[in-house]
């Protein structure tokens, strides 16, 4: 079964409900018999889970029932990190000051071998202030896949090649060492070192087109190295 699909159940039952299984098939994209089995591990591992056998019957947590904890895999807790960027760009006020607290156990997700590499993709990770309106205009969401499969590069420092649409519509292939991804919301940015002009350069994600991850690795360059016209405008999430 694998700890993902009890997870998704996991989550699905914390709000204390009455589910079908039928419901949590629907709801988590897992099969029937995938279900029941995650359910059965949850009894197994002491979750106290009551049917109720009224019209349309369900499964609930007993109330005096601990869920166990959710745990995050690796890319998700580093789209949880970008998420936190987004949210810190906004100033959400129901945060309130919690950020500081869940990017904290963000990093507990992880194994101690693993942390000091989180904690380095956090620091290249920076926020600024929101988007000048003139940007908002003309801003696009850029292509799912191949924002996935830049942030692929960056968790993993591979280089990347593609083709970049400036401001005046000019194409120009590049090959570009994915450094700092920049948030200034709604606009993202990759920060790079660009391979062919051994200097750091800016594209916005909305600008790149025909991304690949190339075989090739890259050693983390300081901000100030990179773009020290930047410093004290950004801040890491």
């Amino acid at each position: 079964m694998g700890t993902t699909a009890a997870d998704r159940i996991t989550g699905l039952l914390s709000d204390g409900q009455v589910w079908t299984g039928q419901l949590l098939a629907q709801r988590s994209g897992l099969s029937l018999r995938t279900v029941r089995r995650a359910v059965a591990a949850l009894r197994e591992a002491g979750v106290a889970i009551d049917s109720d056998v009224g019209r349309g019957g369900g499964i609930r947590i007993g109330s005096r029932s601990a869920l166990p904890s959710i745990r995050l895999s690796h890319r998700e807790a580093i789209g949880m990190l970008f998420a936190l960027a987004v949210a810190e760009s906004l100033g959400l006020p129901m945060l309130g000051g919690g950020l500081a607290s869940l990017r904290q156990r963000l990093s507990s997700t992880f194994a101690p071998t693993e942390r000091t590499h989180v904690q380095r993709l956090r620091e290249r990770i920076l926020v600024g202030r929101p988007a000048s309106e003139s940007i908002r205009r003309t801003w696009h969401e850029p292509d799912a896949g191949q924002t996935q499969l830049l942030q692929e590069a960056f968790i993993s420092s591979r280089v990347v090649q593609f083709h970049y649409r400036a401001r005046d519509q000019r194409l120009s292939l590049r090959r570009v060492e994915p450094q700092c991804l920049l948030l200034n919301h709604p606009a993202w940015y990759l920060l790079g070192l660009d391979r062919d002009a051994a200097a750091g350069r800016t594209f916005r994600l909305d600008g790149i087109e025909r991304l690949q991850m190339l075989d090739e690795g890259f050693v983390q360059l300081p901000l100030r190295q990179l773009a020290p016209e930047l410093e004290g405008f950004f801040r890491p999430v």
